[in-house]
């Protein structure tokens, strides 16, 4: 149970924020509870040749409890701030914060991956969250920002119209809130109360959490992060029917054919079609976010986004329950 105690300057001075940082990390909890979150994105990466040499270190940042770095999921500072801002900020942060939250995360024996000095770690850390941004998290966030934004702005809404501490009460039932403090139950993670003391209270909406989660340590700037409103929509599945009366036959074909990064002379041979014809399909379906090019060597292989996969695969996870254990 985390417990915020709060004066009436404190209520009056949180607000809500958006971090590309913190909602890429906390996609990683996705590769330990494949059925507990509608993105799949992370997944989508360790299967490509690009993410290569930082698998290990992208799994190694999530446990089995769902805790990943605080370091790596920072409060925003701003309402939107710019990946390139967190990540530079990451860079200069003393090295030896990451190294205590890993061996936070890991009591036991930290993964080989993350092993070494702390500048060392650490630049392996940034080189695979750099990786794992450009080659398939940039194209979900495109993509699904609008529905973190969309939940800020109801909350703002909601606000306006009966007062910030229904707003707030209103996040989820994980969250209940007072003028006197706030309380959030994550399940798992630590127990502790701390002052706001004047430090202000961030509410940050995600697509990767399942109640409230919360940094680890008292001493970390105040944050909350909750469920965003609407955190599945952006994958309600489409059966493939659909998908052509949306696509074209020409088009939804290209995208099956793509079960496996192809080059365009591979798909134009699958096909049966020209290389030209091939490229203007594949253009239409990138300008579109429904699949992607990475260089490899001389080739450019292209291969399903996650929007891609949501619109062509009916979701086989729909009847999970989330784990018990999913923060």
């Amino acid at each position: 149970m985390l417990r915020y105690e709060m004066t009436p300057m404190d209520v009056a001075t949180c607000r809500f924020g958006i971090s590309p940082l913190n909602e890429m990390c906390l996609s990683l909890r996705s590769l330990r509870a494949p059925g507990a979150y509608a993105s799949r994105v992370a997944e989508s990466f360790l299967v490509m040749p690009e993410s290569r040499g930082h698998r290990e270190t992208l799994l190694a940042l999530v446990n089995d409890e769902f805790s990943t770095p605080d370091v790596i999921n920072p409060r925003p500072e701003s309402p939107s701030p710019r990946l390139a801002a967190e990540l530079t900020a990451l860079a200069v942060a003393p090295a030896e914060i990451l190294m205590g939250d890993l061996e936070r995360l890991w009591p036991s024996e930290v993964p080989k991956a993350v092993r070494g000095t702390s500048t060392v770690v650490r630049s392996r850390v940034l080189d695979a969250l750099e990786a794992y941004w450009a080659c398939a998290f940039a194209a979900f966030w495109t993509s699904h920002r609008s529905i973190l934004e969309a939940d800020v702005r109801h909350r703002a809404s909601r606000a306006a119209g009966f007062g910030l501490l229904h707003a707030l009460s209103e996040l989820h039932p994980s969250i209940t809130v007072d003028e006197a403090a706030l309380s959030a139950r994550s399940r798992v993670g630590p127990s502790y109360t701390a002052p706001l003391g004047g430090r202000r209270l961030v509410f940050v909406p995600s697509l990767f959490t399942l109640a409230a989660s919360h940094p680890h340590s008292d001493a970390a700037p105040p944050m909350v992060i909750y469920p965003a409103r609407g955190q599945r929509q952006e994958v309600r599945p489409v059966s493939p029917v659909n998908a052509a009366a949306l696509l074209g036959r020409a088009r939804t074909d290209l995208m099956t054919s793509l079960a496996e990064p192809r080059t365009t002379t591979e798909l134009a041979a699958v096909l049966g079609k020209t290389v030209s014809a091939v490229n203007q399909q594949l253009h239409d379906l990138e300008r579109a976010g429904l699949v992607r090019g990475a260089r490899a060597g001389k080739s450019v292989l292209y291969s399903v986004t996650a929007s891609g996969r949501a619109l062509m695969c009916p979701d086989e996870h729909d009847d999970e329950s989330p784990l018990r254990g999913a923060r």
